[in-house]
């Protein structure tokens, strides 16, 4: 709460003002004045916790409510999604008001998770350390946040792709930057073969796909480079650099960055390990060290550090630096100007009616999830050490952020519309507007903007693709959008020309004037519209039918020799046309050792997420057995020229032949779109 006095001076000659006293009443003047001190003081002092932290008053949290409603989740959590383990750290005006661990650490030993002590990597949340860091220079006047970024790289320079459109720290801080997403391979190096981040920004500058400030996709190579900037601008190493001005304030002793940290000086334990479940029960995961530091990598933290950094960035004199935690908060950029878009580093969101910040934290076998909401006065940290069945971890965590804040601050259901935009004037019940353009004008298939377009992790949008769907003229049903497992799809009514609220939700889809859509429950990602020849439903049913036909030749081709032989016919192709059949025989053979090998690669979902990090030779072994068909294919168009102009068989053979050519080259097409082919002969990773 905040109070204001205003003063009016007044002279004795002439008319008073109405309402005071005359000048003859001074007496009278004087002690309403001291009465009126004494009850401004008063209040001032009861008061001053709120007046303090910015934030109006509210109860202080139900200890034993909040206990309640966690103690009854996360063990469900824990046994349902076969998770080892979870820590959970709130934080409430300055105080931590609940920190407690669950289940196992190692499931091997049976060591209990525990807030204080098990370490856990943190994934991309350390990308909240990077912003704070990069703000900080900002502050000091070493970096610009608008400042081209190749004004302050020596060795390593972006290259100018779209001139006139450099790429600035405001742009990476905002997964703003148009950088390609690819981490293929981040994790292929051993302790003490690391590359420093300088030569590693070099080695794993992506290509840039769209010019910066246009879209939101979520990067991780945008945080690698903010570290270097980081590095030049202090002087320091990033480990050095952050542990003195960002864990040292935030009285955060258990947080570490960079494997030399723990390995050279023993004076923290070693990460825990992350795990997923098998059949056999938990295994351990890989692809945690990296040199990508500055995204999360190899940093390792508590879940009562995470409570003092939250703690640190809810305090208005947070010891970070002043005014820094509103300016990592805020809004910076939303591709739709209504929406609450994103902070640095930061996702706002609408949490349960609440206008929040959160940031996840995902590794293989490490998932975390932390919220901040500053109307509440509530920071919330959960983290998981396993991944859970199918992924489960993940929406684990953002089920317990609503919980908590449902059960400690209820939303105002009047209001709970709105909260997920930003100074929009859109109400979801403005139905008036919504003349202009119908639901149907936005469906289609849709790319998220962080797609991939190098690396095999392309195929995502094949596998797992967006889409819009009219429902009616004033309605939209979109699947791949809901971070809920349990909702493959959602339904969306129109509020405007190009607005459309959550059915049962707080949330907002909208399209922009280029086609693009946002969604505010994915305020770091955007979805970029598919042209019809792009559309995975269109590839699927081409990559089916072509795979139909070739696979057939595999079974088809042996079986025909056999029984030749078993009637003692006599061979009468020529040796051009034998060697045809051969080529297309063995292209099947290529395209079943594909197959298998990817769906080796692709059973367990949780270990395809650690595949693009650490490499694969399983993976490596599809992608260059497309090599092969390729080459295969390329032979088949061949032979399939020659077999008209020699005229091989009859004409149906002939144009059987064609087919199975075609067939071969829509996979290969196909595979080249997705990235699904390798190098020839090389192992990759």
């Amino acid at each position: 709460m905040e109070v204001r006095v205003y003063h009016q001076k007044w002279r004795c000659e002439g008319p008073k003002p109405s309402g005071l006293p005359s000048c003859h009443d001074r007496g009278a003047l004087l002690r309403r004045l001291l009465g009126f001190i004494g009850v401004l003081a008063f209040a001032l002092t009861a008061a001053a916790p709120a007046a303090a932290a910015g934030r109006p008053s509210r109860p202080p949290p139900n200890g034993d409510e909040l206990a309640s409603a966690i103690d009854g989740l996360v063990p469900e959590q824990l046994a349902a999604n076969e998770i080892p383990g979870a820590v959970v750290t709130v934080v409430a005006d300055g105080e931590t008001v609940f920190s407690r661990g669950y289940g196992t650490a190692d499931p091997s030993d049976e060591k209990a998770m525990d807030p204080e002590s098990t370490r856990l990597y943190t994934a991309s949340e350390a990308k909240l350390f990077t912003a704070v860091a990069a703000l900080q220079l900002v502050e000091q006047g070493e970096l610009d946040l608008d400042t081209d970024v190749n004004d302050y790289l020596e060795t390593v320079r972006v290259p100018e792709t779209y001139p006139g459109r450099p790429i600035t720290l405001r742009h990476l801080l905002t997964y703003t930057s148009g950088f390609d997403c690819d981490v293929y391979g981040w994790s292929q190096w051993r302790v003490g073969e690391l590359p420093t981040l300088e030569e590693f920004t070099g080695l794993a500058m992506p290509d840039r796909v769209r010019a910066p400030g246009q879209l939101t996709a979520y990067n991780n190579f945008d945080f690698v480079l903010a570290g270097r900037l980081i590095e030049i601008a202090s002087g320091q190493d990033y480990e050095d650099y952050i542990a003195e001005h960002v864990f040292a304030p935030a009285d955060m002793d258990d947080t570490s960055a960079g494997s030399a940290s723990t390995s050279d000086t023993g004076t923290l334990p070693p990460p825990a390990d992350g795990f997923r479940p098998t059949a056999d029960g938990q295994e351990t995961t890989g692809g945690h060290l990296s040199p990508a530091v500055p995204t999360g990598a190899d940093v390792a933290t508590t879940s009562s550090d995470m409570g003092r950094f939250m703690t640190a960035l809810l305090d208005e004199d947070a010891p970070l630096g002043e005014g820094l935690a509103a300016q990592l908060e805020d809004a910076q950029f939303s591709v739709d100007s209504t929406m609450a878009g994103v902070g640095f580093a930061f996702e706002r969101r609408s949490i349960g009616g609440h206008t929040g910040v959160t940031k996840d934290g995902d590794l293989p076998g490490v998932h975390h999830n932390l919220a901040i909401v500053p109307d509440a006065g509530l920071g919330i940290h959960v983290a998981y050490n396993g991944d859970g069945v199918d992924g489960s971890a993940f929406w684990a965590g953002k089920q317990l952020v609503r919980t908590v804040l449902d059960q400690q601050h209820p939303a105002d259901d009047s209001a709970a519309g709105g909260s997920a935009a930003a100074g929009s004037d859109i109400h979801p019940d403005s139905r008036g507007d919504s003349k202009g353009k119908d639901a149907s004008d936005f469906a289609g298939s849709f790319e998220p903007a962080r797609t991939s377009e190098s690396t095999f992790a392309r195929v995502s949008t094949l596998t797992a693709p967006v889409t819009v769907e009219a429902k009616g003229p004033r309605q939209l049903v979109t699947s791949g959008l809901s971070d809920d497992p349990s909702q493959s799809t959602q339904t969306w009514a129109q509020i405007g020309p190009n607005r459309f609220t959550l059915d049962g939700g707080d949330q907002i889809l909208a399209f922009t004037a280029e086609g693009n859509m946002v969604t505010s429950q994915m305020p770091s990602n955007s979805f970029e519209p598919l042209p019809w020849y792009e559309t995975p439903l269109l590839h699927l049913v081409l990559l089916g039918a072509a795979a139909a036909g070739l696979l057939a030749v595999l079974i088809a081709s042996p079986v025909r020799a056999a029984v030749g032989k078993m009637k003692g016919s006599r061979e009468r192709d020529t040796a051009g046309a034998r060697s045809a059949r051969l080529i297309a025989w063995l292209n099947s053979v290529s395209l079943a050792m594909f197959a298998t090998a990817f769906a080796i690669v692709s059973a367990d979902s949780n270990r395809l997420a650690e595949l693009p990090l650490t490499g694969s030779p399983t993976l490596s072994f599809a992608l260059n057995t497309m090599s092969v068909m390729a080459a295969l294919t390329l032979a088949m168009l061949i032979f399939a020229v020659c077999s008209w102009f020699r005229r091989w068989w009859g004409l149906a053979g002939r144009a059987g032949y064609s087919l199975l050519t075609l067939a071969a080259v829509v996979i290969v097409t196909i595979s080249i779109h997705y990235r699904l082919i390798g190098v020839p002969l090389t192992v990759p990773i």
